[in-house]
């Protein structure tokens, strides 16, 4: 079974995360679905503040429990052979005390990360 990760279709930027994460998902174990169509369909009848969903990604495992930022990336990165070593560490005691201050620094600086700039105006992460 697949785990369900919400992200901001209308954001350029947010699908160049997208596409570089799949990258690394060579078993597809991911499946990306826009958080426009979560939010209009909601039919996995969790209920997310759609203010925080536009904040940081929203990842729904296979077993319906709901993980947001740093909790999402390394289960991700546990399901992705070459990230496996990475999810390790970030599954060791205290790693959140690092870990989500790193996800909140990266996420807040991602265009610096990719190099890029929302080039539509349609990122909420203005």
């Amino acid at each position: 079974m697949k785990d369900i990760a919400l992200y901001d279709a209308e954001c350029t930027l947010c699908q160049k995360t997208k596409k570089y994460i799949s990258s690394f998902d060579w078993f597809q174990t991911i499946q990306w679905i826009p958080l426009q169509d979560y939010a209009t369909t909601q039919h996995y009848k969790l209920s997310i503040d759609q203010k925080q969903l536009r904040k940081e990604l929203h990842l729904i495992t296979h077993k319906r429990q709901l993980l947001r930022g740093f909790y999402a990336v390394r289960r991700i990165m546990l399901r992705c052979p070459l990230l496996i070593p990475f999810g390790i560490l970030a599954y060791l005691p205290f790693a959140g005390i690092i870990g989500r201050p790193l996800y909140r620094y990266i996420a807040d600086r991602r265009r610096l990360f990719f190099r890029t700039e929302c080039e539509d105006g349609k990122c909420s992460i203005h």
